[in-house]
């Protein structure tokens, strides 16, 4: 399947939500129980752009990068705070009707192929079943999502105020930060009021976490605060004081962060396409990781997709 290409009909079964929103595609595709996400920009791409488009978009691709970062984060593990993903309804495709009026149906299938090929790596086709099959060679941030998922209403209302605690840690709480959290919310965690009220978590209320996820927790939470593609000292402290609280060794608090940061920089390749390496030695240093663990991410991904 890697040297056929892939057209709208091949993968059609799998599309369980296609929606414009202005140029953007965004997917859903169903896999064997399991839903992900990706989206694809529809965007016009000559060699004569000018200098002035490209340094707009060249600006733009921060804003793009944290928004599929937050999207991918919530397809793998799970809409309505890491709940299970099983529960979408069938392979019925639903189309927006309100945006995306400016391109046809041909320019709108293209952008879900090119959507699709972006988390490609996730699968595999295989012949005997003339199906797609979910490829196990997941990264390690997601084979440990998809091992040990977080799904106890104790765990997720504290992952929950965690996750609020941290987004609060550098000091802002921006936009994109809030819309994150209240995406999770459900009926386990609370209500984004009630959640804001809460108190700052104890170490008891952390010890209480069920120890086979608590891991799993952490290294969420580290996803999330390198979000912004930034790593200073107040939530580096934060963390490592959370992890402390948490009974997590150094050892293992340093190999969940890496997770996440590996995790990171998947995501940015998957939102605008590999990175040189000037621009992927500039993020490890944004997000406070060594280089060349950096340079090995980005090999690691594209030899998944071999």
């Amino acid at each position: 399947m890697k040297n056929q290409e892939i057209t709208y009909d091949m993968i059609k079964p799998l599309i369980a939500e296609e929606a414009m929103e202005g140029s953007n595609m965004f997917c859903k595709f169903k896999v064997e129980g399991d839903v992900f996400e990706a989206n694809h920009s529809i965007r016009m791409d000559t060699s004569d752009t000018s200098n002035k488009i490209k340094g707009m978009v060249k600006l733009q691709m921060v804003s793009r990068g944290r928004s599929f970062l937050m999207r991918t984060l919530r397809s793998i593990v799970g809409g309505g705070m890491l709940g299970s993903t099983a529960s979408m309804v069938g392979n019925e495709v639903v189309r927006s009707q309100t945006t995306g009026a400016n391109f046809s149906v041909s320019d709108k299938q293209d952008a879900v192929v090119n959507a699709f090929k972006r988390i490609m790596f996730n699968f595999y086709f295989d012949e005997d079943s003339k199906s797609w099959k979910i490829a196990r060679r997941l990264s390690e941030f997601a084979r440990r999502l998809k091992q040990k998922p977080i799904a106890m209403g104790y765990d997720k209302k504290t992952l929950a105020r965690l996750l609020l605690e941290l987004a609060k840690a550098d000091g802002e709480f921006n936009k994109e930060e809030k819309e994150f959290l209240q995406e999770f919310i459900d009926e386990d965690t609370g209500t984004f009021p009630e959640l804001l009220r809460s108190p700052s978590l104890s170490r008891v209320e952390l010890e209480e976490i069920n120890r086979e996820v608590k891991e799993n927790i952490f290294m969420v939470a580290s996803a999330v605060t390198l979000i912004d593609k930034s790593f200073d000292e107040r939530e580096k402290a934060k963390l490592y004081e959370v992890a402390e609280m948490m009974m997590i060794s150094d050892t293992i608090r340093n190999e969940l962060i890496k997770h996440a940061q590996d995790y990171t920089i998947e995501s940015i390749i998957l939102s605008q396409g590999m990175m040189s390496r000037d621009e992927l030695y500039q993020l490890a240093d944004k997000i406070g990781m060594d280089r060349s663990e950096a340079e090995r991410a980005q090999v690691r991904f594209e030899k998944r997709q071999d």
